[in-house]
């Protein structure tokens, strides 16, 4: 009976003490940078807070990042992926897309951390897009960060016999106090 209770409580301990020790503290920085992706014209057009279209892609600031448990990041948050597609006007009779999305985090040390790609398939149409960004993606330390977006597509539109080719990108900076 006491070897199951200290089993018990070793088990108990893992669980509340891992995800500290991977982030280092009890509370982690996490940003949240959405944007839209449109490819209904057959082209790739971009929106969202973090970007303007008037002014060309170039670095925006989209705000500070909050604080939140290092449990409800590890728990909650992490699971769900960096980045985060909600497909909320596509239609596939109208065409198809291959969308891939590769992002990169410039730290205030001067660090650059490759997030990876990310490709969508489906229709042609909007998608709103959220980015997660935290310890395990460099957000540690208090300063300016920088997120880079490159996005190339692939659409054929109904009743075109041909793929066209589209890329975009932008940059929007974001601040951990």
């Amino acid at each position: 009976m006491l070897a199951a209770l200290v089993i018990v409580i070793v088990v108990a301990a893992a669980i509340l003490l891992t995800p500290v020790a991977l982030g280092s503290a009890v509370t982690v920085p996490l940003a949240k940078i959405p944007f839209s992706v449109d490819t209904s014209s057959g082209s790739v057009t971009l929106g969202g807070s973090c970007y303007n279209s008037t002014e060309g892609g170039s670095v925006l600031s989209c705000g500070s990042a909050s604080s939140i448990t290092v449990y409800e990041y590890y728990f909650l948050t992490r699971p769900g992926g960096v980045i985060r597609t909600a497909d909320t006007s596509v239609n596939s009779t109208a065409g198809s897309a291959n969308i891939t999305i590769t992002m990169f985090v410039s730290t205030p040390a001067g660090q650059q951390v490759k997030l990876g790609n990310q490709t969508i398939s489906g229709g042609v149409g909007n998608r709103t897009e959220m980015v997660y960004l935290s310890v395990d993606q460099g957000v540690r330390a208090s300063g300016q960060y920088t997120l880079t977006v490159s996005i190339d597509a692939s659409i054929k539109l109904a009743g075109s016999t041909k793929s066209s080719t589209a890329a975009t990108g932008f940059e929007t900076t974001f601040k951990v106090p």
